[in-house]
This record gives C-alpha cells, sequence and structure tokens, in this order.
C-alpha cells in the first residue's frame, strides 16, 4: 500500500507529571498492510512548545525475516517542514527480524509547532502489525 499514512489511536489527554513541566507522551499506530517508502507511521501527537530529549520505539515484526531500516524524527501536524530525523537518530534504525525497542536519547529538540513523531521506512517492509512511541521531554508552551 502506497502513500498510507498511518495515524495516532488515542484521542486521551497527555500525561503532565507532578514534578515541574516533564511530560510524556505514549501512542501507537496500527499498521495495516505491508509499509512502502512513502509511507508514514504517526506514533504519537506533541503539542507545539515541547522540548523532546528522548524517544521510545516498539515494534512488531514488519519485515518477514528481512530487515527493515526507519528513519525515526517529527513532522509538523499542519505539514510544514519540521526538524530533522537527524535530531533522533544520525542514521535510519533498524527494526529486526523479530519485534524490537528502540530507544533514543538525544540533545533536545524544541517543537515550535504541533508535531507527530513519526517512522518513515527506508525499504518496503512485509507483515502488520501496532508500532507503539512514547516521547518524553519538558513543554514550555510556545514563544
Amino acid at each position: 500500500m502506497a502513500n498510507a499514512n498511518y495515524q495516532p489511536q488515542s484521542t486521551a489527554a497527555t500525561f503532565s507529571g507532578d514534578d515541574g513541566n516533564r511530560v510524556v507522551f505514549a501512542d501507537n499506530a496500527i499498521v495495516a498492510a505491508n509499509l512502502a517508502t512513502t509511507d508514514k507511521v504517526r506514533l504519537c501527537k506533541i503539542p507545539a512548545g515541547t522540548k523532546v530529549d528522548r524517544v521510545v520505539v516498539k515494534n512488531p515484526d514488519l519485515d518477514s525475516g528481512m530487515t527493515l531500516a526507519v528513519n525515526i524524527g517529527f513532522s509538523y501536524q499542519d505539514g510544514s517542514s519540521g526538524p530533522s530525523a537527524t535530531a533522533v537518530a544520525a542514521a535510519a534504525n533498524t527494526w529486526r527480524a523479530v519485534a524490537t525497542t528502540t530507544y533514543e536519547l538525544f540533545p533536545p529538540i524544541t517543537l515550535e509547532k504541533d508535531a507527530y513523531l513519526e517512522c518513515v521506512p527506508t525499504v518496503g517492509g512485509v507483515g502488520t502489525g501496532t508500532v507503539y512511541g512514547k516521547v518524553e521531554g519538558e513543554c514550555l508552551g510556545v514563544k
């Protein structure tokens, strides 16, 4: 399936801890068909003004024993240019032949607009399932 945009599933309010501005945004997207390089898997929504410093992605086997590489980054919800995917990982991450959890820590990035945590495959995949994403950071608000 080409040009599919798999969207976050939840509409629940996000959690903000009791200790200051630290926040966690978590959600998932259901991949319903084989992934193509034109697909975008959008895992969770992140409000404008969030300073992100950690991303966790848990995926099922979406490559049927092959190697599926994906770029993990952010895209603004309005479609305008967002921060580079290299801000999350310098190279495409490999979703292995089995279910995998990817942890990425990086220098903080402030998202100026509402955004998605987005995974874009660099090669096609074979398989379906639910991909989970979690973004951690500090909610500072739009300036």
